[in-house]
């Protein structure tokens, strides 16, 4: 939980955020992009997903980051997540990812976007950052996990 706390403080996940180039991307999360869009043809938008991080680019041909999103969600949906997120950034996940699991003073910068009956939104004002949350029998004592962190948008 401290690299996601630390990236809800600095607006950077391990190295990687809003300025950031692909290079740079590939350097800090690993050169294994599950998925490429924008490379083999002009596109607006450059999108490298990492697993567990998915990092947006505008720009072309000086494709810099504007945005990266941390889908934790996919740790439950994706059993060898956890490991290779182990394996290649020395980083260990549970299954879930809790609001609870955040330090108070993480917590306590953000500010209550939106609630509806499954979902809670947070926003981050210092480093442009949007946390959503669903509720489930997995989460923290107020039953929220952690789905999504985007930050930069």
């Amino acid at each position: 939980m401290e690299v996601i706390s630390q990236a809800l403080v600095t607006g950077y996940f391990l190295g990687v955020g809003p300025g950031s180039t692909p290079t740079e991307a590939e350097e800090h999360l690993g050169a294994s992009v599950r998925q490429l869009h924008g490379r083999s043809k002009p596109h607006r938008l450059l999108r490298l997903d990492f697993g567990l991080v998915e990092t947006t680019f505008t720009g072309e041909p000086d494709w810099v980051c504007q945005w990266l999103s941390l889908q934790t969600h996919r740790l439950a949906g994706m059993p060898s997540l956890a490991d290779d997120c182990a394996e290649r950034f020395g980083l260990e996940f549970s299954e879930t990812v809790t609001w609870g699991q955040l330090s108070p003073e993480v917590r306590n910068s953000a500010d209550l976007v939106d609630v509806s009956p499954y979902t809670v939104q947070y926003r981050f004002p210092a480093v442009k950052a949007t946390m959503h949350l669903s509720e489930n029998p997995e989460g923290d004592e107020l039953g929220r996990v952690i789905e999504r962190i985007s930050i930069g948008v």
